[in-house]
């Protein structure tokens, strides 16, 4: 895995923050946010990080999930490209890597090249390539010519010498790119669970923005990434896109509705309030818990 958001759970892991709050919690890498909806619904995983789109989709679809946390609420992907393609029109008819459909990277990618003027259906092809990792080696042998990468890879496609033709970040578009799910079941049967788990992630996200080193060395841990100016790229930029109080984003579950809207209408009869429960950030705020954390800052 790439280091990120999905860092906020290996801190409150390695930090014991879980522990304090008493949970036994498992990490366990799923590498796509549409299998780690299938988890949670599956009962597999009873709580789990994943996005917006695959959340939606599995609504949509009748399935028993819930929002409960927003830790990054902007879409925060770039469009990048081989050297030597400067202009929309350069990349018709080429190749992008995609991760699979349904999942962030893919509703990334295709937003970005609609503002390009392109259609993602018509203009280009766009083939499954894996994780990001898997789509910058793509592009390094040359089988892709475009794909979208995070903040947390930006560093390595800059030694690469790929630009960006399309900076989604700077757009600041409202999208539930990292949340915490689980089942309206689990909700209803374990709540005192819940609310444990968010307890520990709140304070883990405190942690990754008040702890460099100690955050640094676990998202090295996890992510074997041991390039330190992208380690602490990543420190620096998440904490200044992650809120201290993490409401799940309903403007951002809003922005899902309508993209899914053109190919599946029971989005658009669906109201963004009906996809989060935000009862266990809002008692955390309410009772003077985020604010004690920071209250030294």
């Amino acid at each position: 895995p790439a280091p990120g958001g999905s860092s906020v759970i290996w801190v409150a892991k390695d930090a014991r923050l879980f522990e304090k709050h008493g949970l036994d919690v498992a990490p366990v890498l799923i590498p796509s946010s549409v299998r780690t909806l299938q988890a949670i619904l599956a009962g597999e995983s009873a709580i789990a990080e994943s996005a917006g789109p695959a959340f939606t989709s599995a609504r949509l679809a009748g399935g028993d999930v819930v929002a409960i946390v927003g830790s990054v609420n902007i879409l925060t992907y770039y469009f990048v490209t081989l050297p030597g393609f400067k202009r929309a029109e350069d990349l018709k008819g080429k190749i992008g890597a995609n991760q699979s459909p349904g999942t962030i990277a893919d509703f990334a990618l295709r937003i970005a090249l609609r503002k390009l003027g392109l259609d993602p259906a018509r203009d280009v092809s766009l083939r499954s390539m894996g994780v990001l990792y898997d789509r910058i080696a793509a592009m390094q042998k040359g089988l892709v010519q475009f794909t979208v990468v995070t903040e947390a890879e930006k560093p390595i496609v800059d030694k690469l010498g790929y630009p960006v033709l399309v900076d989604l970040i700077s757009l600041r578009i409202p999208f539930p790119q990292r949340g915490i799910y689980t089942t309206g079941k689990l909700i209803k049967e374990q709540p005192e669970t819940v609310r444990r788990y968010t307890r520990a992630y709140v304070e883990a996200i405190h942690y990754f923005k008040t702890h460099k080193e100690e955050t640094i060395r676990i998202m090295s841990k996890y992510s074997r990434v041991q390039d330190r100016q992208v380690l602490e790229h990543t420190q620096s930029w998440f904490p200044q896109n992650m809120p201290d109080a993490p409401y799940p984003p309903l403007e951002g579950y809003q922005t899902v509705l309508q993209e899914i809207a053109s190919t599946n209408p029971k989005a658009a009869a669906m109201n963004a309030k009906d996809l989060v429960d935000a009862r266990f950030v809002k008692e955390l705020e309410d009772s003077g818990f985020i604010a004690g954390l920071y209250k030294n800052r």
